[in-house]
């Protein structure tokens, strides 16, 4: 009776209720993008779905997995992401305008890439829990790696990324300029970038207005 009063009367499964029908998998959220849950086309670690159900994405009992639900709160599949690097921090997963569900990582692997920022990983997963692809999205070092800090779907079926980048070698010994950075990606793995202005980080408030949900 309790997942009847967190479901809409036309059949939509509520965060509350996806929440709850999450529990039992101990799947782990990544906190910066936990501002995000609830918030209609963002990426998320919990997101709801145009089918009427959910979508959770974070490290679980089964280690690090998407976990698709129904409208009624029951599994309907669950895809494992293979592990990469020394270390993984999941973000979130967002689905587009055609169905599919992408889902972004975070890598960090000292035998490739000596960087404390990570490189970042994008799968495309379908609608049946199979993955399309799985790629890094830029090259992994302080160079033009940039870190996803914002993840929107868009209405011509791309994905919409905003975060910071490094675009010129720091001086040694110094902390990099970093970029503010946008980007969309597309269903084929194709990445649109365009170049930011530079990051202030005493305006903390001005420059993390551009990576808040609407």
């Amino acid at each position: 009776m309790m997942l009847l009063t967190h479901t809409a009367a036309y059949g939509q499964l509520t965060m509350d209720a996806a929440k709850e029908a999450v529990r039992p998998f101990h799947i782990s959220s990544y906190s910066y993008h936990e501002q995000f849950i609830g918030h209609k086309n963002y990426g998320a670690p919990i997101i709801l779905t145009a089918d009427s159900g959910a979508a959770a994405f974070g490290h679980g009992d089964d280690g690090p997995i998407l976990m698709k639900f129904s409208k009624d709160a029951k599994v309907q599949w669950k895809c494992v992401i293979p592990a990469k690097g020394s270390e993984m921090e999941l973000q979130s997963v967002v689905q587009s305008k055609f169905g599919g569900f992408y889902v972004f990582i975070l890598v960090y692997d000292e035998a490739k890439f000596k960087y404390r920022g990570g490189c970042e990983r994008a799968l495309l997963i379908n609608k049946q829990g199979a993955v399309i692809w799985d790629k890094y999205i830029a090259s992994c070092g302080v160079l033009n790696s940039p870190t996803i800090s914002y993840i929107r779907a868009q209405e011509d079926g791309s994905i919409a990324l905003r975060g910071h980048v490094v675009r010129q070698k720091p001086v040694q010994g110094q902390d990099p300029s970093y970029l503010f950075w946008e980007s969309s990606l597309d269903n084929k793995g194709v990445l649109k970038q365009k170049e930011g202005d530079k990051i202030d980080w005493s305006k903390k408030e001005e420059w993390q207005s551009r990576l808040k949900p609407d």
